[in-house]
């Protein structure tokens, strides 16, 4: 069907404070998708559309540019406007990627570019150029017990370990700590990372039961006789995907389980300086028993890929070392030296602050902006929307990408298929809060029916 003589995909358009041009997008995106446009068919010339719909030539010209940007249309001079054969480039907005905001009133590349100049300035080239295989330098693994006081006790260097980011810390700690085949147990609903490093590895995860303060201790129980396993992964604050921070009472509970059963506890920790007060750590309340993991990629940026891990002691250190240098190595000298001597200087802390700040700041608008319903916190960088209605997070998906925004469905976190639907949106990855709005707004339109669904119960 030719698209040049056929304007019914662009009537009417859809209803909402959505800017016109984004609708009319939109609208390009739908028919291409159902396939009411077909690669190689023409669009009337941009005239022609701004008569039909009684708006500005500029709107649809912008419009043009967007669905072109997008890779929906193509242009060829004397020819006319066509529709594309390929597939459409990343979305408008990324309301998946789980990433810190650019900090308001900092310049992270400015910081970068200047640190990494006197970093090379201060230190020999043989400290920068040279093997830390296994937990690090000594240098390296101060500062990361340097970075952990801050939320207790500083821990000794030779329970330290750094890496080239937390899943490369977590391979290091399942590989030397579970054979393949062996169980691990989580949340029914967990941290993908985990998902593809169990997956890689040979390993299985079994989902364990639990209520609005996190995962259950009686279920914990259960499912660890049931299956044997004796390691358990927590990610206790700030908690990918739901937001929730588990309470302070309900984690001694898990702890007092924990050494019922002898399970080693591996504790996921990367959003922690987002919160100014945080309950004790696993790392504190059962420090014989918990591998201990933060990285400074969701607290100040992944582009240091940097990440510190705290054993029991340091005989328990050793085989992870080992595994360390069997996979990654080593961390990257050059990000990991830049890390530590941000920590060592308190820079570190103060990105952190700034980071904390804008997600405050997000978090702020998008409790304006979406319906009533989403699980999150003041500073988290993630909310979550559970779905119970018919509506299921895979047609909210798509009904998102046809909008330009990507969001991550319940599907990608979930250990026990079916157990729970919802989905996460990240509010980080978004370049600036106008582009954060607008990409809200959408997806508030979705919700509320704007997709041509009946709007979700929650």
């Amino acid at each position: 069907m030719s698209g040049e003589n056929d304007l019914n995909w662009l009537s009417p358009l859809e209803e909402g404070p959505r800017p016109i041009y984004l609708k009319i997008v939109d609208a390009l995106a739908a028919a291409r998708s159902s396939g009411r446009l077909q690669p190689g068919d023409r669009l009337p010339p941009q005239r022609d559309l701004s008569r039909f719909l009684g708006v500005d030539l500029t709107t649809v010209t912008r419009a043009f540019t967007e669905a072109r940007r997008r890779n929906l249309i193509d242009a060829t001079a004397g020819r006319g406007t066509f529709i594309t054969a390929g597939e459409p480039e990343e979305p408008i907005l990324d309301l998946s990627m789980n990433i810190p905001p650019a900090p308001s009133g900092l310049s992270l590349p400015a910081l970068i570019r200047a640190g990494i100049e006197g970093l090379l300035k201060r230190s020999s080239a043989e400290a920068l150029l040279s093997y830390h295989p296994g937990p690090g330098s000594p240098a390296e693994r101060a500062a990361g017990s340097l970075w952990l006081a801050a939320a207790g006790d500083r821990m000794p260097a030779e329970r330290m370990a750094v890496g080239s980011g937390a899943q490369a810390l977590l391979a290091a700690i399942l590989l030397s700590q579970t054979r393949e085949g062996d169980t691990i147990l989580t949340d029914a609903l967990t941290y993908p990372g985990l998902i593809a490093l169990a997956k890689a590895t040979g390993r299985k995860l079994a989902g364990v039961g639990g209520d609005h303060d996190g995962m259950r201790p009686d279920d914990l129980e259960e499912v660890a006789r049931r299956h044997g396993a004796r390691v358990l992964y927590l990610n206790p604050t700030l908690h990918n995907p739901t937001a929730l921070t588990m309470p302070e009472d309900r984690r001694r509970e898990l702890a007092r389980m924990a050494g019922k059963l002898n399970l080693l506890i591996v504790e996921d920790d990367p959003y922690s300086p987002l919160l100014t007060v945080s309950p004790p750590a696993f790392l504190s309340l059962a420090p014989e028993r918990t591998f201990h993991v933060a990285t400074l990629a969701k607290c100040l940026s992944p582009f240091l890929r940097t990440a510190f891990l705290v054993a029991p002691d340091a005989e328990t250190l050793e085989p992870v070392a080992a595994a360390i240098r069997g996979t990654t190595m080593m961390a990257p000298p050059l990000m990991t030296g830049l890390a530590c001597e941000w920590v060592r200087s308190g820079l570190a802390g103060e990105i952190a602050a700034a980071v904390r700040a804008e997600a405050q700041a997000r978090q702020e608008m998008a409790r304006q902006i979406l319906p009533a319903g989403f699980a999150s916190a003041e500073t988290s960088l993630h909310l979550w929307y559970p779905l119970e209605g018919q509506l299921r997070s895979s047609e909210l998906g798509d009904a998102a990408r046809r909008r330009g925004l990507a969001i991550s469905p319940a599907v990608e976190f979930s250990v026990v298929p079916g157990i729970a639907d919802g989905l996460r949106l990240a509010l980080g990855a978004a370049p600036s809060r106008e582009r954060l709005e607008e990409g809200l707004r959408g997806l508030s339109s979705i919700l509320a029916g704007g997709s041509g669904h009946s709007p979700p119960a929650v």
